[in-house]
């Protein structure tokens, strides 16, 4: 998908109107699997469909994996987040949820920079633990705008500061 009809695309996600349209403009573009297009198709369901709440999580679902094997970083935190909280039957694994954060901070998603900086910070969900990492992370957050990072990056650093005058 070229740049001139990625961004009409998202501009016409975003705005949530003339889904019809949109699909129809993405269609060529999911049977060439553009990571961009399967996101936008796993985030959209028409009327005509006959889609159940049900059936639509589960395309939902199987092309968010196909928008993240193809390396779409929304959809990478998107899977992080169904993981993290076992949404829609899917079952709950807060260590490959990690992983997707990982993956997905590591690319420049804010989101995931809070949620992996807090996992190193902690050590938590099998992230080995690493403060000033996960303090980088969280700030880097802070930086991109990410609410409430902020609060977070403050909390942490007292707690690290805490952690350091009583050793």
């Amino acid at each position: 998908m070229g740049f001139m009809t990625r961004r009409r695309a998202f501009h016409m996600l975003r705005r949530g109107r003339n889904l019809k349209g949109l699909f129809k403009l993405i269609k060529p573009y999911i049977k060439e699997k553009d990571p961009d297009a399967l996101y936008i198709y796993a985030c959209i369901s028409l009327p005509e469909w006959g889609e159940t709440e049900h059936s639509f999580f589960e395309r939902r679902y199987k092309y968010l994996r196909f928008a993240a094997r193809a390396g779409n970083i929304e959809a990478i935190y998107e899977i992080g987040l169904v993981l993290h909280t076992g949404h829609g039957g899917i079952e709950q694994d807060k260590r490959k949820a990690a992983e997707h954060f990982k993956m997905a901070a590591e690319k420049g998603h804010p989101m995931s920079k809070l949620y992996y900086g807090l996992d190193l910070f902690y050590g938590s969900c099998g992230i080995q633990k690493d403060e000033v990492l996960g303090i980088s992370f969280v700030h880097q957050a802070v930086d991109d705008g990410v609410p409430d990072a902020r609060y977070t990056l403050n909390k942490l650093l007292k707690l690290r500061e805490i952690e350091q005058t009583s050793q």
